[in-house]
């Protein structure tokens, strides 16, 4: 071991030192009966608001905003520790003190963005939506990249409103139906803020009024969209189906399967493999339901998968192999129920998933 090495870690060392001994000297922070567990996240948020932004230290805010360091924080205000969110308004607090005196090409740009999230917030200590925290840290990543296609974008988006929506998925509709040039990377873009944002049953609500899954599950069926787009919006619907309650009501509310079963017919191999992961999870959640109708829904999606299967070479064999066994332990739950579905009954809901198609999907069953 070199010179150079051991001096990194012995500073590594120093510094985990220090961070410790803050926590310690700072116990009564640790409030019960909700105390504040010192994991890794929440030990860098602190040890930022304490000593990195503190008013009697020098900071550098520019580099505070290029080593994600306010992006991270703005993220912070979707935590549900509510002793966690306090101090991160706190630190972006301290952060906008330091940079009025400062001067970086991007100043005005988040010095505007802090203001408007300032006049957004009417009740004190307020929690984000994950998805619109992230979507404010995406921000701040593009405010430090003025070649971005995004920047026009965004920039028009701040000057717009004296405010920020904290109760919609933001520029959804301007991205998704963007009639510019880049109307693909805009697309491309906010699917892929739903597809890593949606991690709450708060961030459900919002797509819910922003009408999110009826304009993805329309567009999906549209010629204008290509494989990559409906891969993104597939992605999007599997992120959601982790969430086991949003899930059921995608399967309830939005006739989920049924739409899966007319997806499933003519999809690429990339696809098919999301679809498989997707189908996974509705099986893990169904378990514990008794809705026959569901049931029987899942049921013809399993088999109309794995017919689908049978004419590609390129999916991996265990995903194949795990839809198989998903199967066959919702066909044994079904016989133990004694509602078993007859192939008239699967007939039945493979008509009314091709309700105003050309084709029909009973030659699967033939």
């Amino acid at each position: 071991m070199t010179t150079r090495q051991r001096t990194i870690i012995q500073r590594r060392q120093n510094y985990k030192n220090l961070l410790c001994e803050q926590c310690l000297q700072h116990k009564h922070l640790i409030i019960a009966p909700f105390p504040l567990v010192l994991t890794l996240p929440r030990l860098i948020i602190y040890s930022t608001g304490s000593c990195t932004i503190s008013p009697k230290c020098v900071v550098k805010c520019q580099q505070f905003v290029e080593k994600h360091c306010l992006a991270y924080c703005l993220m912070a205000l979707s935590s549900r520790c509510g002793l966690l969110r306090a101090v991160v308004y706190n630190c972006l607090a301290r952060f906008e003190q330091h940079l009025i005196s400062q001067r970086f090409y991007c100043k005005e740009q988040i010095l505007t963005m802090l203001t408007l999230l300032k006049q957004s917030i009417k009740k004190p200590n307020l929690k984000l939506a994950p998805i619109v925290g992230l979507f404010l840290s995406k921000l701040v990543d593009l405010f430090t990249h003025p070649e971005s296609k995004m920047y026009r974008t965004i920039t028009r988006f701040l000057l717009k409103q004296p405010y920020i929506d904290l109760v919609h998925v933001p520029l959804f509709s301007d991205l998704f139906h963007s009639s510019t040039i880049e109307y693909k990377y805009e697309r491309g873009w906010i699917l892929n803020l739903l597809k890593h944002g949606i991690k709450d049953s708060i961030d459900y609500t919002l797509c819910t009024k922003a009408y999110v899954f009826k304009t993805l599950m329309t567009f999906y069926d549209c010629s204008l969209c290509d494989d990559s787009t409906k891969l993104e919006i597939l992605n999007v619907f599997y992120s959601t189906s982790k969430l086991q309650d949003v899930l059921m009501s995608l399967l309830f509310d939005y006739g989920f399967l049924l739409w899966l079963q007319v997806s499933v017919k003519n999809c690429s191999s990339e696809c098919l493999m999301i679809l498989s992961l997707i189908i996974q999870n509705i099986g893990l959640r169904l378990v514990s339901i008794d809705n026959q109708v569901q049931l029987l829904e899942f049921d013809c999606l399993l088999m109309l998968f794995i017919r689908r299967l049978k004419t590609e070479t390129t999916i991996a064999s265990s995903i194949a192999d795990n839809v198989i066994s998903t199967l066959i332990k919702h066909q044994e739950r079904l016989k133990s129920s004694k509602i078993f579905p007859k192939i008239k009954q699967i007939k039945h809901i493979v008509d009314c998933s091709t309700i105003m198609k050309n084709t029909s999907l009973l030659s699967c069953f033939c």
